[in-house]
């Protein structure tokens, strides 16, 4: 008996009409999840810059000296979102501390070699109001905290300091980008903060101090896009 002819056959093209769909598939599919992360729209922001203190009220039981401060600098970090083309949200980290120039009348009168400082976190929403290809303009408020906040100076050869923390503060925001490359942006921004007056605990147990504390800051930064 004559054995029965065995068909090996092609893949039938259905079969290959298949594995194409299915590959079609997956390259779609990474390509949807490159895109996702391509527009993610989150970002970090590393800045620095100078920081200006306005001169203020120190106020100890009822008696008032005046405090000027020197220039210093502002160094800090953001995390943030870009909600769609007019509005991004974010949240920010930043150290500004200013020397003390003088201190005339009142209990510190005379006080020097201290400085005023602040270690603030803050969240921000931010107002793109112009962009085009070279440049980004935005304007923005911040609200948030001072994590702590602390004065201290010498006065008859004795430091003092006075601190607080979880201090209510504000600022407004303006500010420029513009495009490095497809993930890198410079900025460049200037500031207004706020804080009132809070009252800050004396570390050796004294009357404690109402100060004055508002400023500006002028900023550059280096911005990372995912």
């Amino acid at each position: 008996m004559k054995p029965k002819n065995i068909n090996v056959s092609k893949p039938s093209h259905s079969l290959r009409g298949s594995g194409l769909l299915i590959a079609a598939s997956l390259l779609s599919t990474g390509s949807i999840a490159h895109a996702a992360t391509e527009s993610s729209g989150l970002y970090l922001d590393f800045f620095g810059g100078f920081s200006g203190l306005s001169n203020g009220d120190l106020i100890q039981s009822g008696a008032t000296s005046k405090g000027n401060y020197d220039g210093g600098t502002v160094v800090g970090m953001a995390i943030g979102k870009h909600l769609n083309k007019d509005w991004d949200l974010e949240a920010e980290w930043f150290y500004r501390s200013n020397e003390i120039s003088s201190v005339t009348g009142g209990p510190f009168n005379g006080a020097s070699e201290g400085d005023f400082a602040s270690t603030n976190l803050m969240f921000n929403a931010l107002y793109n109001f112009y962009a085009d290809d070279k440049i980004r303009l935005y304007c923005g408020l911040g609200i948030g905290l001072m994590q702590e906040v602390d004065i201290d100076m010498t006065i008859g050869g004795v430091e003092q300091e006075f601190s607080e923390n979880w201090v209510p503060a504000a600022q407004l925001i303006l500010g420029a980008s513009y495009p490095i490359n497809q993930n890198f942006s410079a900025t460049a921004e200037v500031r207004y903060h706020y804080a009132s007056s809070p009252d800050l605990e004396a570390a050796n147990g004294g009357s404690r101090v109402k100060a004055d504390y508002s400023g500006y800051s002028a900023l550059l930064g280096l911005r990372y896009s995912f």
